[in-house]
């Protein structure tokens, strides 16, 4: 029984197998632009949060491997406890270049002697970032003993007096070196294969303390701008000018000031409508346990659930993550839900969809407080919604379970003036406008017999969701 998603695994040999998000298609031309590049540039892959981006990233590293590049990825949240941001990046390149170095066999030897140089220029460097006073933990990415440490300190504070504009000069003469190394580097890379570059991966930059996100990209402006390397950097856009503006003031123009860094954007295309739902049934076990459960009905109850809560999770343009929850509470409520007894697909699509988009409307809802007048204007202002309109669900289906749901909670007063108002529409009212009411209209229609209209399941639904409340997660 699979409740928590888990991270998924990308085969070496085909890394976008797993694929959900049919974004297999953008790979390629991504990855031929990296190959047929020259000189040295930053590319910003956008996307917000919980969108897939990380799991692109990261199969897109594999096969930029594949293709013969000496690349590396960089999670840089997870390595912002460090207090230099150089530290985590040449100890993961060296990583990379070993790995490269090895593939080649005999002749990549050359080559991990030339990282070995640019690692020494590294830790010249590093000597002068180091803050006085502060001893850094390097976990190992560098090979920098505490001697080297204390000394640096000790130098920086004996210094007081020395000549300033030898020291800067210094340190202008220690970057210069620094770079033709890491220039040497990727030629020593091109060697091997002509078509290669040294690529390196930086993620979740924007989930970074914005000093460290900050400083990151200083370094990878002034430090690593050598012909043959090239930086992607994983980013939500919108976020990382949030945390810019946390520094320097919420007037201040976060886009320009990324502008000096990025030399490239690339927005990461929204998944299809669906996609993303239609996976993860798969993946909790959604269909097969359906078909267990409901042997009857299990096809046309399946369909309604997977379409409903697709296109409405889509319409609202719900993270991946809020999706997977989503479908995770999904998989607990048909698992509680007794044998052969109806599953109300649509009316469980529209609750648990409530639930995450909108506790308040949620409560309102659950407690019989159904303002239409308020809650429609909102749904029909999801970002997505008329995308899905078109072939999923549209606001008039939305509308009338609303209706059927106040039905059943007997309170006509509310139903039948609103029903009355549709049939009467007049037909020179926008095509909009009377496309809704016919939508409204059939799907009330479609529950109602004689004038007796079906319960749709609402009060069983809200009890069978309440009952997941009682679940709670831990992750480790």
């Amino acid at each position: 029984m699979q409740i928590r998603h888990t991270k998924l695994e990308i085969p070496p040999d085909d890394p976008f197998k797993n694929d959900a998000l049919g974004r297999k298609d953008l790979e390629p031309p991504l990855t031929q632009f990296i190959t047929q590049s020259s000189g040295s540039f930053v590319l910003a892959l956008d996307a917000s949060w919980g969108s897939g981006k990380t799991t692109f990233l990261e199969m897109w590293q594999v096969k930029l491997q594949q293709e013969g590049h000496a690349c590396l990825y960089l999670n840089a949240w997870q390595n912002d406890f460090a207090q230099e941001p150089l530290i985590a990046i040449i100890g993961e390149l060296t990583k990379a270049i070993e790995d490269f170095a090895d593939q080649s066999g005999e002749t990549g030897i050359d080559l991990k002697k030339q990282m070995d140089k640019t690692r020494q220029f590294a830790q010249s460097l590093l000597k002068r970032l180091l803050p006085v006073g502060i001893k850094i933990a390097t976990h190992g990415l560098l090979d920098i003993k505490e001697a080297a440490i204390e000394k640096a300190i000790a130098d920086a504070t004996s210094s007081g007096g020395e000549d300033l504009i030898k020291n800067y000069e210094k340190g202008k003469s220690e970057i210069k070196e620094f770079r033709k190394a890491l220039g040497d580097l990727a030629n020593q890379v091109a060697s091997l294969n002509p078509s290669a570059k040294v690529v390196i991966i930086i993620d979740e930059l924007d989930r970074c303390r914005p000093t460290y996100a900050i400083e990151l990209l200083e370094r990878v402006k002034h430090l690593f701008d050598a012909s043959g390397v090239v930086f992607i950097l994983g980013i939500d856009r919108s976020q990382l000018n949030h945390s810019i503006r946390s520094l320097y003031g919420s007037e201040f123009d976060a886009t320009g000031y990324l502008k000096r860094f990025i030399d490239l954007d690339y927005r990461l295309p929204e998944p299809q409508a669906g996609d993303y739902c239609d996976y993860l049934f798969k993946y909790f076990g959604i269909n097969e346990l359906m078909k267990m459960k409901f042997n009857r009905n299990s096809g046309y109850e399946l369909d309604q659930l997977k379409c409903s809560l697709g296109a409405l999770m889509s319409a609202a343009k719900m993270s991946l993550r809020v999706q997977e929850q989503t479908i995770s509470r999904l998989r607990i409520v048909i698992q509680t839900i007794p044998k052969h007894e109806r599953v109300y697909g649509n009316v469980l699509s529209l609750l648990l969809f409530l639930r995450e988009w909108n506790t308040n409307i949620y409560a309102d809802t659950i407690e019989g407080k159904i303002d239409l007048d308020q809650i429609i204007p909102q749904i029909e202002a999801l970002p997505r919604i008329k995308e899905v309109s078109r072939n999923f669900i549209n606001i008039g289906m939305i509308e009338a379970y609303f209706l059927l749901i106040l039905g059943e909670l007997d309170m006509p007063h509310l139903v039948q003036p609103r029903l009355e108002a549709y049939r009467r529409l007049d037909k020179s009212v926008t095509t909009t406008e009377v496309e809704k009411a016919q939508q409204v209209l059939n799907t009330y229609g479609s529950w109602s017999n004689d004038n007796f209209v079906h319960h749709v399941g609402f009060r069983e639904t809200v009890k069978r969701i309440a009952i997941t409340n009682n679940f709670v997660s831990y992750k480790y």
